[in-house]
């Protein structure tokens, strides 16, 4: 290591031929990892009771996964704001296994009986899922954005620290 920033110990960093340590369970690392296993598990569920949920359920579950798993992986190596990833785990943890639950216990004649609101269990797991869909696409947008942000500034710093001004002959 070259360099050490202030509170870092000498062991942050692995020598040559060893392997960087596991990332540790409470670290954004770790909690992506986990996450996108339960996505996974979500995913093989939906597939799974395909033919109990309604038409569009689980394509858009497909759809959250297409956005959520690659965004995880990132999340992985580059990490993540904490409230960015409580929003991802909200996500995968809460929002949609239970959007999934509910419905999947209801029984079957009861998903296209328009309930109270007018609308049926079916139509309402299927505005769940959309919703959660377009909040995950929300959260893909943070989390590049603001990395691409961060290397706009970065580009910036160096314009100014290294470009030679008409001054400076």
């Amino acid at each position: 290591m070259i360099f050490r920033w202030r509170g870092e110990s000498a062991e942050a960093e692995p020598t040559a031929g060893e392997s960087a340590p596991p990332a540790s369970p409470a670290s954004p690392a770790g909690q992506a990892g986990r996450l996108r296993e339960e996505l996974a598990r979500i995913v093989g569920r939906a597939n799974a009771d395909g033919g109990r949920l309604p038409p569009g359920a689980v394509p858009t579950v497909r759809d959250i996964d297409d956005i959520l798993r690659p965004l995880l992986g990132y999340i992985e190596t580059r990490g993540a704001s904490d409230e960015e990833l409580r929003y991802i785990a909200a996500i995968v943890q809460e929002y949609l296994p239970q959007a999934l639950d509910d419905f999947l216990a209801l029984p079957p004649r009861y998903a296209d009986r328009p309930g109270v609101t007018g609308t049926t269990p079916a139509d309402d797991l299927v505005r769940q899922l959309q919703l959660l869909d377009e909040g995950a696409g929300e959260i893909q947008d943070s989390v590049y954005s603001g990395d691409a942000a961060r290397l706009a500034i970065q580009a910036r710093f160096l314009d100014a620290k290294f470009r030679r001004s008409d001054l400076d002959a």
